[in-house]
């Protein structure tokens, strides 16, 4: 829908959408009889700081990191974590242990980190480099930043 002119009553409309189909969503997860607030709470927390903290981190303290990397990172992040949880770790999307390789019995957030930890790394090394202008920014706001310390 971007660049795109829509009037309110058709925004209205894909909001509403939007909120049925989080509302089902929600609706489906809450029939898990196994799971709890706790499980899910936590499994958001490791989507987020799997596809997120590397990112973030080597975007801070790296200046040879791109959006190339960080894009690839981001979904190397999540879908660790899905395939993590769905696979190794509960048994699936059903919960019977039908899909279940193999129990690791680990935080999902832990392989998540590292394996977009990783991809950020190499992806950024395959890509084109920053620009020079990029790397005085990223300098000129660390030498910033050992000033205010």
């Amino acid at each position: 829908m971007k660049n795109k002119k829509h009037t309110q009553e058709k925004l209205m409309w894909v909001s509403r959408a939007v909120v049925i189909v989080v509302a089902v969503i929600a609706a489906l997860m809450a029939l898990n009889k196994n799971g709890s607030i706790m499980d899910l709470v936590s499994y958001a927390w490791a989507g987020f700081g799997a596809a997120f903290g590397p990112v973030i981190i080597l975007s801070l303290f790296w200046r040879r990191s791109n959006g190339k990397g960080a894009l690839a990172a981001m979904l190397v992040g999540f879908i660790t974590i899905i395939f993590w949880n769905t696979c190794l770790v509960s048994g699936g999307i059903i919960g019977d242990g039908s899909f279940l390789i193999y129990d690791t019995g680990m935080y999902e957030l832990l392989p998540g980190f590292i394996l977009a930890f990783i991809t950020m790394i190499v992806v950024s090394l395959l890509t084109e480099e920053p620009t020079q202008e990029m790397y005085d920014e990223f300098d000129e706001v660390a030498e910033e930043t050992r000033n205010d310390i």
